[in-house]
C-alpha cells in the first residue's frame, strides 16, 4: 500500500463516479427537503466543478485528471456513461456541460450570484443495475491502467441508496480492487444514502458498527480499506476515523456526502506536482 505517486500532466489520476438513478432515489434524503437523486446529482456536479477549479492555472486547465460518470437505473437493467461513453480528460469536461444555472452563494458573508455548470440532471426511475455499473467501471479501469501503469490508482466513488437488482456486484468489486498500478490497488468508496431514521456512520472499521441492513453490509464489504494518506485527510472532517477503516459512509446527509466526495478527490489532488 503506497499511494504516493505524484499526479502530473504526463501521469494523471482517474476518478469514476457511479450514480444510482433508480426509482427509490426519488425519496427525500435524511435531513433534507430534496430527493436523494437531486442531492447526489448536485454533489457530483459540484465536485466536477471543484476539480476544474483546482486544475485551472494561468494558462488554462491542466490535464491532471481523467473523469468518468456512470449512471445506473435510468432504464430497467441499464447502466451508461452520463457525460461520455468513456473517461475524458478534465480539460474536455467544459465541452460537455449540459447547461449553466444561476445560483446564489454566500462568500465571506456576502450573497453573490454565480453561474453553476450542470453536466447531468437528477433522474429516479426503474431498477438498480449496480452490477452493470461496476462492469462498465471495470472495463474503464482496465483500459486506463493499461495506459497509465505508473499512475496513482483509480478512485471509484459509488453513491447509492440500496441493493443491486441485477445480481450481486461484490465479486466484480473485488476484481476491480485487485486491479493495480505500480503505486497501489484501485480504490472503491461507497456512500449509502438512506431515508431511514438511523444515525449516520462514517468510515466504520468492522461490520458490527453497522445497523441491521443487508445493503449496508454489502456496500461495506465492497468498500476499500482507506489508505493511510486518506485517513489523515478524513480525520480533518470525521473524528472517529482510524487506520484500517473502510471507505464507506451510511445514511449520509448532504453535508457528509459532499465531505466524502471531497476527501476522495482531495487526497489525489494533493499528489499534484
Amino acid at each position: 500500500m503506497t499511494y504516493e505517486a505524484e499526479i502530473s500532466r504526463r501521469s494523471p489520476g482517474l476518478f469514476i463516479f457511479l450514480l444510482d438513478q433508480s426509482r427509490s432515489m426519488s425519496r427525500k434524503i435524511t435531513g433534507s427537503g430534496h430527493s436523494k437523486a437531486m442531492e447526489a446529482c448536485d454533489a457530483i456536479n459540484k465536485q466536477l466543478n471543484e476539480l476544474i477549479n483546482r486544475c485551472t492555472k494561468s494558462e488554462g486547465i491542466r490535464p491532471y485528471f481523467d473523469i468518468g460518470v456512470i449512471g445506473y437505473g435510468y432504464r430497467s437493467g441499464e447502466a451508461r456513461g452520463l457525460i461520455s461513453e468513456k473517461p475524458i480528460s478534465i480539460t474536455e469536461l467544459e465541452n460537455h456541460i449540459l447547461r449553466m444555472e444561476k445560483r446564489t452563494e454566500v462568500i465571506d458573508g456576502e450573497a453573490i450570484e454565480i453561474e453553476f455548470p450542470i453536466w447531468f440532471e437528477p433522474v429516479a426511475s426503474f431498477d438498480t443495475p449496480m452490477k452493470g455499473a461496476f462492469k462498465i467501471a471495470k472495463e474503464w479501469v482496465q483500459s486506463w491502467v493499461g495506459e497509465h501503469a505508473s499512475s496513482f490508482p483509480p478512485v471509484i466513488i459509488n453513491i447509492s441508496d440500496g441493493g443491486s437488482t441485477d445480481g450481486d456486484p461484490n465479486e466484480l468489486a473485488e476484481e476491480i480492487k485487485n486491479i493495480e498500478t505500480d503505486d497501489g490497488k484501485v480504490l472503491i468508496w461507497n456512500c449509502h444514502l438512506s431515508e431511514k431514521n438511523e444515525r449516520p456512520i462514517s468510515f466504520p472499521k468492522i461490520e458490527l458498527e453497522l445497523p441491521e441492513d443487508k445493503h449496508a453490509r454489502t456496500l461495506f464489504e465492497m468498500s476499500s480499506e482507506v489508505p493511510d494518506p486518506m485517513v489523515a485527510i478524513a480525520k480533518e472532517e470525521f473524528s472517529n476515523v482510524e487506520n484500517g477503516c473502510k471507505a464507506y459512509v451510511f445514511n449520509a446527509n448532504l453535508e457528509e456526502l459532499i465531505k466524502l466526495l471531497d476527501i476522495g478527490t482531495r487526497v489525489v489532488y494533493n499528489r499534484v506536482e
